[in-house]
């Protein structure tokens, strides 16, 4: 019974997450901004589990230096921030080489260029933190292509369609499980300087 609902809850994610890709780039930045915020705003509520973890993790990290209600309000900020970065995600097929800049701030990376050639790589581990999603897009847009390493999704529908986000910027795009494989395989390719985001 357990598998099945498995089956059909991850069956429903999918629909959800193909619906939205297919709806979120229609809207303007603003929009999709407000409508991060809200939907942050009622997982906060309604993710009772979520909530709970992260409450807890506030107050064993921090101690008593919060308040309940400003621990309250770090964690809706919290899911806020991360509806952000997936809908920003959703929203990024509107980014291109010619107007990426107007929504991404790269600083620093000329810092990527030094000892770089056609024989040279780097490598870039990337926190989860702020608008990450977009990095790879950044990168490849910036003339650095090259390859990401991602963990795979615990629903295994959900992967060929977040796959796409990093190869439609010109980026390969490999699961954890395969990244030895890809490494190996990109290392032997010898094409133009490799990055790879972890």
């Amino acid at each position: 019974m357990r598998a099945q609902w498995k089956r059909f809850r991850y069956r429903l994610e999918w629909i959800g997450v193909v619906v939205a890709t297919k709806l979120v780039p229609l809207l303007s930045r603003r929009v999709c901004f407000h409508l991060a915020n809200s939907l942050g705003s009622l997982m906060s509520i309604f993710d009772r589990h979520g909530r709970k973890v992260a409450l807890s993790n506030l107050e064993v990290a921090f101690e008593d230096q919060y308040s309940a209600r400003e621990r309250e309000r770090i964690v809706r900020e919290s899911f806020q921030h991360f509806a952000r970065t997936m809908l920003d995600l959703l929203w990024s097929p509107r980014l291109t080489r010619e107007n990426f800049s107007r929504y991404i701030e790269l600083q620093n990376f000329e810092e990527t260029a030094q000892g770089t050639g056609i024989e040279h790589s780097f490598i870039m581990a990337t926190y989860h933190y702020s608008n990450f999603e977009w990095l790879s897009m950044a990168c490849a847009y910036s003339g650095k292509t090259g390859t990401i390493v991602a963990q795979e999704f615990k629903n295994s529908l959900l992967d060929p369609i977040f796959k796409r986000y990093g190869s439609d910027a010109a980026m390969s795009l490999f699961r954890a499980n395969e990244a030895s494989c890809g490494f190996t395989r990109c290392s032997a390719e010898r094409e133009r300087p490799r990055c790879w985001s972890i």
